[in-house]
């Protein structure tokens, strides 16, 4: 359960699926702009519910200026699973971007979302959910921001992500 850190009324210390989830549709709900997604396998426990789907969805429905950029580390879990998140993709193409990261983060391990420049989800290990939510990250933001671009720079288009229109 989720335990608020006496360190800031905007941190929240995370501890398991539900939370994540939980604070997961909290940052696409709060965000207005950018969302910056970087994971190990798309973790479906967190991003294929119905709800986090349709969540995204009306989020960059929102405005013409809202994006969606997703860096996975192994595609093959979501492409066997027909993710919920690679079937919105494939309809919100101009507005939902994947990439397969070709070059490692620094911190092998972490697996975070980005909210504009002020919201974060981080997993201090993205095979287990134990992690934080800070919804005045700003500081924190920059640095993962400037990674993010990097690898994004680097990532490599999944052929098997894309539909063939004939």
């Amino acid at each position: 359960m989720a335990e608020q850190s006496s360190a800031s009324e905007s941190l929240w210390l995370l501890d398991g699926v539900t939370d994540f989830r939980n604070y997961s549709k909290q940052l696409v709900t709060q965000s207005r702009r950018s969302i910056a997604i970087l994971t190990r396998d798309l973790d479906s426990l967190v991003y294929a519910t119905p709800e986090f789907e349709q969540q995204l969805s009306d989020f960059v429905r929102s405005s013409r200026h809202a994006q969606v950029q997703i860096l996975i580390k192994d595609t093959k879990p979501a492409i066997e699973t027909g993710h919920l998140i690679l079937r919105l993709t494939q309809r919100l193409s101009s507005k939902i971007l994947i990439r397969k990261m070709t070059v490692e983060p620094n911190n092998k391990e972490m697996g975070f979302m980005l909210g504009d420049t002020d919201k974060l989800l981080y997993k201090n290990d993205d095979a287990l959910h134990r992690g934080f939510f800070n919804s005045a990250a700003a500081s924190e933001i920059k640095s993962l921001r400037e990674e993010f671009n990097y690898l994004w720079q680097y990532g490599e288009l999944e052929p098997e992500f894309q539909v063939l229109h004939i």
